[in-house]
Formats: C-alpha cells, sequence, structure tokens
C-alpha cells in the first residue's frame, strides 16, 4: 500500500480510537488567551535584546511571567506552522508541509481535545488551518489578509469577548485564541520609527530602502503589541487574570532574507512567554528547549486533560511550574517551502539541540533558493537595493549569496554564532558533533517514516509534455499550475484501479469534481450537485478512463467499455483554487460514516490536457 495511504490511514483510526484526552484525576481548568503574531522573530521583542522595537506589553508579560529563550517553530511559513501547533504532530505526519496545505483527512486537532474536555474553545482573526478545525469563529473580518486596517481587531470583538464571557460560566472554562496578521507584510506605513538611527540586525544587507522595510516591520510588530495590550485591560475588567493563562508567542520569523520560509535561526526562534499568576515565577526566564509541537499537548495538559501518546509533542507544563528545567533534548524542523509554479523546490530538514548546536540538510544545494521576496515583491520592497550594492559591496554579495544559494549540510554553534555564519562542517574539532547532529536527524525521520526520496519529490505533482502525475495518497495545490499553460479543452484522467470493492475516492480535481468507488461501481460528483454512478462492474480492477470537454461531454470509461456518459452544463475542466488529489478528497471534511480514503490501489493517475497522443518534439 501507498506509504502516504498507509499515514493518512494510521492517522484517522489512530487519533479516532486511541487520540481522546481522558481527564487526569486531579484537574485544574484555567482560562487560556493564547495571542498569536505572525511572522515575528524574538530577535523582534524589545524584552528579548532588541534596542529599538517597542513592544510595551509583550515585555509587561514577560515581566509578570516566563520568557522562553529557546521556542522554535516546526517550520517556517504559516499554514504549516498553525497546523502543527494545533494537531501536535510535524508537518510530515500530519500533512501540511508545503505552504497552504491541507491537512490528512480526519486529523484531530486542538479544540477536539480541549472540547472533550469541557472547554468552550473560540479563535478571533486568523485561522490558516484547512480543513478549518472545529474552533468557534468570532472576529472573521480581522482575520482577511485585506484591508490591513483590520489586522488590529478594530472592532475590538475579541477584547469584547473576554468581557461579556470569561468569569460568566464558572462550569465551563474558556480557552481563546486570538490570531493577529500583525506584524505580516504588507507591513504598515512607519510613523514611529527614525529608520537611519535602527541598529541593522547583521543577516540584512544594510541599505537606505532595507532601513526604511525594517522600520515598516517594526510599526507592525508595535500594532501586534498594542492588540495584546488591549486583551490584557480587558482581561482586568474582568478580575479573572488569577485564573488565567495568557501565552504569547508567534507563527514563525519574519518576512526577510534568510528568515521566512528558511531553517535558519532567524526562521524558526520564535517568541514565547507565559504568565500563569501564582504558577510561573515573575520575571523568571527558562533555557528549555520547546517546540511549537509542544503547544497542544501542554494545552491538554492545562486543561485536565492525560497526555495523548501519539503527538510528536509534549507537555512543558512543569517548566512552567517550575519543577523541571529541561524539556527538550532536540527540536525538529523543515522547509517544504510554498507550492507555486515560479518556485524553486528547495527542502531542508534540521535540528537543533538543547546545548544549542543547530544542524541543517538542504537537499537540493545546487538550486536557487526563491521566495516571494525576489519574485513577488522584489519592487515593493528592498530587494532591488541588494543585488544592486551586491555588484560592488563584498559584504552584501556575500549575504545575498546566503540567501539564494545553499550548502548541502551546515553546522552552528547558536551560542558562539548567533547569526549562524560560520558553518561548522568542516571543522575537525566538530566532528564528532557534526556525526551526532547527523544522526539525530537520521532517526527523527526514519521515525516519523519521511524518506530522503519522499522529500525530494515533496507535494508536487510530476509533470511531463502536456500531462502530469500524482501518486496515490498525495495532492498538488492549484499554484503548482500555471493557469495560461494547463488550460484544456479537453480533459483526460486515466489510471489502472484495483480494489473497487472497497469504497472511497479515486480523485478529487480542484473541487470541481471527484470520481468515486461506491459498491463495484464508480461515479462522478461534480461541484453543482449532480451526481452520476455506473452500473456494479464485473471486474474489481481494471484501466479508467475519463474525458471531459470544456462545453460539458462526459464520457467515463472502465476496461475499454463506456459505463457513464453525460452532458454537464458547465466547464469542469480548468483548475480552481484547490487541489488535484489521488485516492482522497484532502481539504474538506466528509460526513461521518462516509468514506474518503479510497482502500484498494490506484496506479500511473494522470491528468492529461487535450490529447492523450504523443509524438516526439521536432
Amino acid at each position: 500500500m501507498n506509504y502516504f495511504l498507509r499515514i493518512a490511514l494510521f492517522t484517522f483510526y489512530f487519533t479516532a480510537f486511541f487520540g481522546r484526552p481522558q481527564l487526569s484525576a486531579q484537574s485544574e481548568r484555567p482560562n487560556m488567551i493564547i495571542f498569536i503574531s505572525d511572522d515575528q522573530s524574538s530577535m523582534d521583542v524589545a524584552c528579548y535584546g532588541n534596542p529599538d522595537v517597542r513592544t510595551p506589553h509583550m515585555d509587561r508579560l514577560a515581566a509578570e511571567g516566563m520568557r522562553f529563550t529557546s521556542a522554535y517553530a516546526a517550520t517556517p511559513m504559516c499554514a504549516p506552522s498553525r497546523s502543527n501547533m494545533f494537531t501536535g504532530l510535524y508537518p510530515f505526519r500530519n500533512g501540511s508541509q508545503m505552504n497552504h496545505f491541507a491537512v490528512h483527512p480526519n486529523t484531530r486537532m486542538l479544540p477536539d481535545y480541549l472540547q472533550e474536555l469541557g472547554y468552550r474553545v473560540v479563535i478571533a482573526g486568523k485561522v490558516d488551518v484547512y480543513p478549518q478545525p472545529d474552533f468557534e469563529h468570532i472576529g472573521a473580518y480581522f482575520g482577511k489578509y485585506f484591508p490591513i486596517t483590520n489586522r488590529d481587531d478594530p472592532r475590538q470583538v475579541s477584547s469584547q469577548f473576554i468581557k461579556d464571557n470569561f468569569g460568566k460560566d464558572q462550569d465551563q472554562p474558556i480557552c481563546l485564541i486570538v490570531a493577529t496578521w500583525w506584524p505580516h507584510v504588507p507591513w504598515l506605513k512607519n510613523e514611529m520609527y527614525r529608520p537611519e538611527e535602527l541598529t541593522m540586525p547583521d543577516y540584512l544587507v544594510d541599505t537606505e530602502a532595507t532601513r526604511q522595510a525594517l522600520a515598516a516591520y517594526y510599526e507592525s510588530t508595535t500594532a501586534a503589541d498594542q492588540l495584546l495590550g488591549n486583551l490584557l485591560e480587558a482581561l482586568e475588567t474582568t478580575e479573572q487574570q488569577d485564573n488565567t493563562v495568557v501565552m504569547f508567542f508567534s507563527d514563525q520569523g519574519p518576512q526577510f532574507p534568510s528568515a521566512k520560509w528558511t531553517t535558519y535561526r532567524q526562521g524558526l526562534n520564535i517568541p514565547f512567554i507565559v504568565r500563569w499568576p501564582g504558577k510561573t515565577k515573575a520575571g523568571s526566564v527558562s533555557e528549555a528547549l520547546i517546540s511549537l509541537t509542544d503547544l497542544t499537548p501542554t494545552l491538554i495538559d492545562l486543561a485536565g486533560g492525560q497526555a495523548v501518546d501519539h503527538l510528536d509533542g509534549s507537555s512543558f507544563k512543569e517548566v512552567l511550574l517550575g519543577k523541571r528545567a529541561e524539556h527538550r533534548e532536540f527540536a525538529f524542523a523543515e522547509t517544504s517551502v510554498e507550492p507555486h509554479y515560479w518556485y524553486n523546490y528547495t527542502p531542508a530538514r534540521t535540528v537543533i539541540s538543547r546545548d544549542g548546536l543547530h544542524y541543517i540538510r538542504n537537499y537540493r544545494p545546487g538550486v536557487r533558493f526563491i521566495t516571494h521576496i525576489d519574485k513577488v515583491e522584489r519592487d515593493h520592497f528592498y530587494f532591488d537595493s541588494w543585488e544592486n550594492l551586491a555588484e560592488r559591496d563584498p559584504e552584501a554579495q556575500r549575504l545575498l549569496h546566503r540567501y539564494s544559494y545553499r550548502p548541502a549540510e551546515e553546522l552552528y554553534d547558536l551560542e558562539q554564532d548567533p547569526w549562524e555564519f560560520d558553518n561548522l562542517v568542516s571543522r575537525a574539532d566538530y566532528a564528532k558533533s557534526l556525526e551526532a547532529m547527523r544522526d539525530q536527524l537520521d532517526r527523527e525521520l526514519e521515525r516519523q517514516g519521511e524518506t530522503e526520496a519522499m522529500i525530494l519529490r515533496g507535494s508536487l505533482p510530476t509533470f511531463f509534455d502536456r500531462s502530469y502525475q500524482v501518486e496515490q495518497g498525495m495532492s498538488a495545490s492549484d499554484q503548482s499550475f500555471d493557469r495560461t499553460v494547463w488550460n484544456p479543452d479537453t480533459l483526460y484522467i486515466s489510471a489502472y484501479v484495483e480494489g473497487l470493492e472497497q469504497n472511497g475516492f479515486l480523485c478529487d480535481y480542484f473541487g470541481r469534481f471527484q470520481l468515486f468507488a461506491r459498491d463495484q461501481a464508480i461515479g462522478i460528483s461534480s461541484v453543482d450537485g449532480t451526481d452520476l454512478i455506473s452500473e456494479p462492474l464485473s471486474a474489481t480492477s481494471g484501466h479508467l478512463l475519463l474525458r471531459l470537454t470544456a462545453d460539458g461531454a462526459l464520457s467515463l470509461r472502465f476496461n475499454d467499455r463506456e459505463i457513464l456518459s453525460d452532458q454537464l452544463d458547465q466547464d469542469y475542466t480548468k483548475i480552481k483554487a484547490g487541489y488535484i488529489s489521488c485516492g482522497l478528497i484532502r481539504d474538506r471534511k466528509i460526513p461521518a460514516g462516509e468514506p474518503n480514503i479510497f482502500g484498494g490501489k490506484i496506479h500511473d493517475f494522470r491528468v492529461s490536457i487535450n490529447t492523450l497522443s504523443r509524438s516526439p518534439r521536432r
């Protein structure tokens, strides 16, 4: 059975029957407020040592609680990071590796666990997890990318929720997550910072344009800080602060070169502060190594639940209580970058040790690293100024090259080299450390079940001339396709299918239509509600061929015999936002009792445009 299919089936059955938290014998059930900023490094908070950025409310929270210095995201991109924190599973195991990807079907998430423990679980603002978890969602208006004037919740929905609900129902505690887009780009216009006076971080090229961008980033960071201040003020009006755990952290580092999208420290090392009156020591600093993978297990523990064994994360409640100084031996992280067709696929896997060694394995070191920074927004902010200065300035050239190209392996000592400029891979005095870190990464990848071949392939289609192939159990995002090229007048889908006595989805074509197996027949359902199904088939294995034209002419053949034909009333051939999936539906929840994942085998699932015949190009 295909490995990705086994992972999806395991996730479904294990979490359904064994993934339910049980109340511990002695349970205290505090309220929780979790504030998540977007694209903010630990280096960009005043209480972490930044001399310029103004974050008085984050600083106040640290003065009243515990500040973690070694907190890391498990991936440096929005949707995979949030999927990780809300599932307690690493990206490969939950399914959201590339940005904007949905998790595996039926994966249990934070609301499922806390609701079973009696909590009301609410999110305000940004979610960016697919399919959306079963949060009670308020303030959806400020969870949208545009307009940016809504990002700080100007209607005060989240603050008002605290005033209206905290302390009102003593029998049902609340977990409120407030997730702002700040300081994610596009940044606010700078009004309070003087760019020429800022201390430029060593990993950025010092140009006037970069200083303007950094000032705008800090302006947006201060906006996030003010929203946190509003929440703390609202909580004080309820007099529930002594019974409320307040957490603040970011999902990953900022959108600067060698930060977001990368596995460098600037992309992964996040601020993480917890205030729990009477439990965490005010003004304390913890060097315990923690991961956002630990968030869901920790919240389950705080809610009085018992540990869920199959999760990758574990609770650091004992660290919060001052009973333990350490947590993890190492933190794992990865980047599988974006699915956009104009990106280069440059994956990396990494481990960070408790004593501050950072090992990175880059799987395509000969391929240029490309992101939104130098492709989409190069003229909007500062990247052109880097390239121009690099033509005559060696330091600018070095930093630009560091961003664009990676060696096969990297090893850094974060205590001695926090900016990660001195690669220790070739140093004899670090040879044993290098072997130990290599071995740690190998063992972690083996535990998760991800092979080098899987990493090199990624969640991408295999492209051919006017056709592409998707493996069973996998999906490809619409963003992987240039729609000016993949714009069929006639669409063909072909595959060899075994096990049609098993029910489930054979494919989902970008949410426009699905092919499914049901009771040894094959059917098609479309977004407009059309549902066609063949007569039961005598064979359970055979070749499947769908032909669909832009004007709606449908023909479905099995073993070279037409089993369905119809005239549909619209064009279903074009790619739209969503996924092409083989053997499952990825981004939508299926009603209970209806099968999703096809249990048989699908070989050579291929989508072709306009023709099935091929002749060599001359």
